[in-house]
């Protein structure tokens, strides 16, 4: 589970007592409601500063952006974010989607297309983690 701030707001324009309400009140929101204690914060737009990545690290989060952009915002037809996520997934990629009926409409290609790369979905602790790597096929 990742934070995302509560407003999603351009966090690098923000103050720094701002900046901690907006996490905070998202930290509650998901412990409150889900039972969760999230570890990440991605910031609204991929906005941030080093303000903002040592704010949410003195909260206890570490700071994570995308590698793809489905760009769902602008409404683009399902099959146009699944040839977008084909062509640009590999190992280690982090998609950046939002409830959208694009990608809710995308994610079963999506999916297709990943794994027919040989790929394995995970989460985004799951991805980051230094125990996916094959420490065999390192030199």
């Amino acid at each position: 589970m990742s934070n995302h701030a509560y407003s999603h707001p351009n966090m690098s324009r923000l103050s720094a007592e701002r900046a901690k309400l907006e996490i905070s009140k998202t930290q509650d929101l998901l412990h409150k409601t889900l039972g969760v204690e999230n570890r990440w914060f991605a910031p609204p737009s991929g906005d941030f500063n080093q303000k903002t990545v040592d704010i949410a690290s003195s909260m206890g989060l570490q700071t994570v952006l995308w590698t793809v952009d489905t760009v769902d915002w602008r409404k683009p037809s399902p099959d146009a974010v699944v040839a977008k996520i084909a062509k640009n997934t590999e190992a280690g990629t982090l998609i950046l989607m939002h409830p959208t009926a694009a990608s809710s409409g995308a994610l079963k290609g999506m999916i297709q297309s990943i794994r027919a790369k040989g790929l394995v979905l995970g989460t985004v602790s799951e991805t980051l983690s230094s125990e996916r790597v094959n420490t065999s096929a390192v030199e």
